[in-house]
């Protein structure tokens, strides 16, 4: 039995999501936009003859968040200096590595951008068509299969820009909008920069790196305050705000421990008849303690600057 040959030729390689995975083919006579949910898959065909536009944008460029998410995982990374079991370090070095990677790749692809199909009827979003590189071999692809059947369209045919309607001359201005501060990314700035105290700290406990600490974390809490005094009908930002709260929690956490920690040795001395002799370094939580804190802070650093640049 001859093998039969498929009409559809794949314009465009697979958008993968948690939920499933997205894909473009190509026909003689239509687009064919594949949705699967890993259990059920959706087709929608689109007809050349019907297609009036491709709508490409470019989104916001997010090169300043991958610079912060490669920080990120390098500082994730250094916690391996920190740990002393072979486990350990190989699970921080692996993982920092793979965050690392992801960065490289992502940043190899090149922008990204959104496209939408636009038919008499209907407006698509094609998900598959994530990158300025992926849209512009789209669109010299989708050219040719279009014009071959709805022809070349002659230039003097090309719709003038319609005119914007003007305003009357008694017409108040429009407001302008005040822009967001630079609190929050401050903030996330600061929890990074002091995560990384906190591993060096760690690492060389007698460098009285610890001195510094108590005032950059103080400083973490005066601007948090700050940050939500300031935020009502100012900041239409919501995650990075969530975020804060979260940090809020930790924070307290942190001091809870330390307080405790300081109480343990009080209380130690006190049992034993011997004066106080209480170490102001970090390390006195253990070193699980202070992973944690760093490791909170780095988690909330990072997310918080792609949060802020993306609501921005």
């Amino acid at each position: 039995m001859p093998k039969r040959t498929s009409i559809y030729r794949r314009l465009t390689g697979r958008k993968r999501t948690l939920a499933g995975y997205s894909q473009l083919w190509l026909a003689p006579d239509h687009i064919l936009l594949v949705k699967s949910s890993r259990l059920v898959e959706h087709y929608q065909r689109f007809a050349l003859a019907d297609i009036q536009s491709l709508v490409i944008t470019t989104v916001v460029d997010r090169t300043p968040l991958e610079i912060g998410a490669a920080g990120a995982a390098i500082l994730w990374t250094l916690i391996a200096l920190t740990v002393t079991s072979l486990f350990g370090k190989i699970f921080f070095v692996v993982t920092g590595a793979i965050g690392i990677a992801l960065v490289v790749i992502d940043l190899a692809r090149g922008p990204r951008c959104r496209c939408h199909l636009y038919t008499a009827v209907s407006r698509e979003l094609l998900a598959p068509v994530g990158r300025v590189r992926t849209a512009q071999k789209l669109l010299i692809e989708l050219r040719k299969a279009i014009e071959a059947i709805q022809g070349a369209l002659p230039a003097d045919r090309i719709p003038l820009e319609t005119q914007r309607p003007v305003l009357p001359f008694d017409a108040p201005p429009p407001e302008v909008p005040q822009p967001p501060g630079y609190l929050p990314e401050l903030l996330f700035g600061l929890f990074l920069a002091n995560a990384a105290l906190l591993l060096v700290d760690i690492r060389f406990p007698h460098a009285q790196i610890s001195n510094a600490l108590f005032t950059t974390v103080f400083g973490e809490i005066v601007i948090i305050i700050f940050a939500l005094m300031r935020r009502p009908g100012r900041d239409p930002r919501r995650i990075i705000y969530g975020v804060m709260i979260f940090s809020i929690v930790c924070i307290g956490w942190d001091a809870f421990d330390l307080g405790r920690s300081f109480f343990e040795v009080v209380t130690e001395a006190a049992r034993r008849g011997n004066s106080i002799a209480y170490d102001t370094s970090l390390n006195v939580w253990g070193q699980r303690r202070a992973l944690f804190a760093a490791g909170w802070r780095i988690a909330a650093g990072g997310f918080g600057l792609l949060a802020s640049y993306m609501e921005r």
